[in-house]
């Protein structure tokens, strides 16, 4: 019984399949790369410090771990 009422909480916490869709689709590089006043374009033409494709990847990381663990509509901008 225990079990039945975490999942049904954890079920009326999470998204609907179209909320994450949409907030997945809200997450790139670009948005990524303007938190961290890093140049898009040295990014994709690798001209950028590995100290700044580090912050762009884990920006990208935090994110997606964020929309997938938590599963709530978050500010993901």
């Amino acid at each position: 019984m225990k079990k039945a009422l975490q999942e049904q909480f954890l079920r009326s916490e999470k998204m609907n399949d179209f909320e994450y869709i949409r907030e997945f689709a809200k997450i790139s590089v670009s948005n990524c790369c303007k938190v961290n006043n890093v140049n898009m374009s040295n990014i994709y033409n690798k001209r950028t410090s590995k100290e700044n494709a580090r912050k762009v990847r884990e920006e990208i990381e935090d994110r997606i771990a964020r929309l997938y663990l938590k599963g709530k509509k978050e500010d993901v901008n």
